[in-house]
């Protein structure tokens, strides 16, 4: 009796062990679309690892424990219950080690918009996986020792190889500067888009553009095309519809 019991445990450790070497870490911080320089804080992150994992980022970044493969990630921000932000994006964890992904959050499509209900975002979530979780950190304890070695392993190699006050990864927020002659010159039809841009605080989409103006798609979508080449807006590509940001006025 004792040897099978002894003969299990050797069992279950080496299946953990096995586990734990496999695992990679996948982390990074979240940002709202407009803002690069502070991580918005409270999102609610998803990855449909087995088991699921979710956790609330109240301090504005994630991180994960997950074996190869590929995964679908997912960040929702909720400002009074109400869907304010949402990034999806497909990972590949192809190897073990530390793996760093920054989540950028836009504006819903008018499909992704939702009500959250009432629900206490940094309680009521975490309970409903906290069995997952803890099943999940039973199983791989072992393992995650030999890995955490690993994983300080890389990050010292990274950071350490890494030149200094450098980060290839995270974009920047335009700055472009407009004239007032660059204004006069406009075409009637074109002023008068570019304004409707300025009155919805200077951030729409091309959807709601389309509502307003008395004109086809292919012609506001042209319009568009206009005001970008000369340095009016810019257009950020979400779903199948178009982000529209006017650019700073002096």
């Amino acid at each position: 009796m004792f040897s099978e019991k002894w003969l299990v445990l050797v069992t279950l450790s080496i299946i953990c062990l096995t586990a734990g070497a496999q695992a990679a870490t996948l982390h990074g911080t979240i940002y709202e679309w407009s803002d690069f320089e502070k991580p918005l804080r409270n999102v609610i992150i998803e990855v449909n690892s087995t088991p699921a994992q979710y956790m609330v980022a109240t301090a504005g970044t994630y991180s994960f424990n997950l074996s190869p493969g590929s995964y679908l990630i997912k960040g929702k921000y909720y400002r009074n219950n109400i869907l304010e932000y949402v990034a999806e994006e497909d990972i590949r964890i192809d190897r073990e080690g530390d793996f760093v992904h920054d989540l950028l959050l836009f504006p819903p499509t008018e499909s992704e918009y939702e009500y959250l209900g009432d629900i206490n975002l940094t309680t009521d979530l975490n309970l409903k996986d906290e069995y997952n979780n803890y099943i999940y950190f039973i199983l791989t304890s072992i393992g995650l020792i030999f890995a955490l070695a690993l994983m300080i392993f890389y990050w010292f190699k990274r950071h350490r190889n890494s030149p200094a006050g450098t980060n290839t990864s995270e974009p920047t927020a335009p700055a472009q500067i407009i004239t007032e002659t660059r204004l006069v010159e406009l075409p009637s039809d074109l002023h008068n888009l570019y304004d409707i841009i300025l009155q919805s605080g200077g951030r729409t989409t091309q959807k709601e553009l389309r509502k307003r103006l008395p004109f086809s798609e292919a012609k506001v979508s042209l319009m568009l095309d206009d005001l970008e080449n000369r340095g009016l807006i810019q257009k950020i590509k979400k779903g199948h519809s178009n982000i529209i940001i006017a650019n700073q006025k002096n």
